[in-house]
């Protein structure tokens, strides 16, 4: 009767604070700790225009009690609805980095000139990928991924990285992530060629040739 009562009296609040202390992302519902009581919560009560929740994150939400009486989470508002990048993020992207940057000091002209068209890109692709998650949220049309990728292969891949994970979008779309990863890995190769003043190029050629 003690474990009823409690769950009447926290059903019966206007709002209250919690923290997803469980989130199955692929299911769309995890569990809010609010006090000594787990309360059940589904993405459909998120409202629009926020991020995809994850455990750790603190909610204000309205309680309410199910067909069976127990307790789930209403009307869902995430404390901090925006999200963090990582260290680890930050540390591969430098990683990722570190050849096109060594590459720019080997081209003619200002050893700026790449690492700045690089920003602008970036600039461009974390603005693109801001509006498709935006407009994903509020049912609009969206930007083609066409387009992303197209920004991203123009040198705005660091700006779509950190895009991805700021507001996580398209990062559990697997066709899309091996398109960005190719991407990616075709800037590393022709920084190696650049660095090594076109050996790669000239060895495709030769095998070509044959």
């Amino acid at each position: 009767m003690n474990g009823i009562s409690q769950t009447l009296e926290l059903a019966d609040r206007p709002a209250t604070s919690g923290r997803i202390v469980e989130w199955n992302d692929a299911k769309g519902y995890g569990w809010i700790s609010a006090g000594e009581k787990r309360v059940f919560a589904h993405i459909k009560e998120f409202g629009p225009r926020q991020r995809r929740p994850v455990a750790g994150d603190e909610v204000r939400f309205t309680p309410g009690v199910d067909g069976q009486g127990r307790l789930r989470a209403t009307s869902i508002r995430l404390t901090d609805s925006s999200v963090r990048i990582g260290i680890g993020a930050w540390f591969i992207l430098g990683v990722m980095l570190l050849l096109p940057l060594l590459a720019s000091l080997y081209l003619p002209g200002p050893d700026w000139a790449l690492p700045t068209a690089m920003a602008m890109a970036s600039a461009a692709a974390w603005w693109a990928y801001r509006r498709d998650k935006r407009r994903a949220e509020a049912g609009e049309w969206r930007v083609s991924e066409a387009n992303l990728h197209l920004l991203e292969l123009l040198g705005g891949w660091p700006g779509a990285f950190l895009a991805q994970r700021k507001f996580r979008h398209k990062t559990r779309k697997v066709p899309f992530q091996i398109v960005f990863v190719g991407i990616v890995l075709i800037h590393q190769l022709v920084a190696v060629d650049v660095i090594l003043d076109q050996a790669l190029s000239r060895a495709m050629m030769r095998f070509l040739e044959r």
